[in-house]
């Protein structure tokens, strides 16, 4: 069977589904992994295996998270190895601590995530980053662009923001639509995510409060837009500038005032 009648067979629209299909993409994909004998991989969304069949025998350890059932079940046929775990379920129910303990190691995340569900799983792992060794997600170049942006760029918002206290994060390589079926219309990109040692701890409640309040309102002087929770004098005393802009403010500095805000 070739390559697009495989992926065309088991392509469910109602899963954001894009099969990755370049041999050269997933080789090299495997080479930034970089995976070792004494690891556990947890990847999410495997699909029809593309990737998984060349992680097999390079890990102590191989979990699948799958959404579609009937990928799930093809998987278990295709790959029967002691060393792997299929999970058929919805990512975002996926309690990472549980996986962590049952192998005793932290875990190494990789994943194609779908286009339609990236920011609800991106955050969902967020709450298991202390049982993370790193990650390696694909997803869309424009979410990607905005992940990683950084001040005075249209592209820096709360997501920048949220996602770098978080994470060191590093962008590996961009792939094209016409590496995937179904093609999609825009490039993907892979993005390393390293756990960060907390400079200072926040709450990220608070934390989004003040991101939402700045960035819904991004062209507003700060003065303006934080006007509920800070006066003028505060945060000129909190080494703030009044007069600039959402997208003018640096990462460290929403920080601050997250530790500062008395709400």
């Amino acid at each position: 069977m070739s390559y697009n009648k495989l992926y065309k067979k088991n392509f469910k629209r109602k899963f954001g589904q894009v099969f990755l299909k370049d041999i050269n993409v997933i080789k090299n994909i495997i080479n930034l992994i970089c995976p070792k004998i004494n690891q556990t991989i947890v990847e999410i969304g495997p699909g029809t295996g593309a990737i998984t069949k060349k992680l097999v025998n390079l890990v102590k350890y191989l979990f699948l998270i799958e959404i579609d059932i009937d990928l799930a079940t093809k998987l278990t046929n295709k790959l029967s190895n002691n060393n792997i775990n299929i999970i058929c379920q919805n990512v975002i129910n996926t309690n990472f601590f549980i996986l962590s303990r049952r192998i005793n190691q932290k875990l190494r995340l990789f994943g194609n995530l779908p286009y339609n569900n990236c920011i609800s799983i991106i955050f969902h792992v967020l709450k298991y980053i202390n049982v993370i060794h790193d990650i390696h997600f694909m997803l869309q170049k424009e979410l990607a662009n905005r992940i990683i942006a950084t001040p005075n760029s249209k592209e820096y918002g709360k997501l920048s923001v949220i996602m770098q206290y978080y994470y060191n994060m590093v962008p590996l390589i961009n792939i094209s639509p016409t590496s995937f079926y179904p093609i999609p219309k825009v490039y993907s990109t892979v993005i390393k995510f390293i756990p960060r040692n907390y400079k200072i701890n926040i709450n990220l409640d608070k934390l989004i409060l003040i991101l939402n309040l700045a960035f819904n309102q991004r062209r507003k002087k700060i003065k303006n837009s934080l006007r509920k929770l800070f006066s003028v004098k505060d945060l000129v005393k909190y080494n703030v500038d009044p007069s600039l802009r959402a997208d003018e403010i640096t990462i460290d500095q929403y920080y601050y005032l997250t530790n500062k805000v008395n709400i």
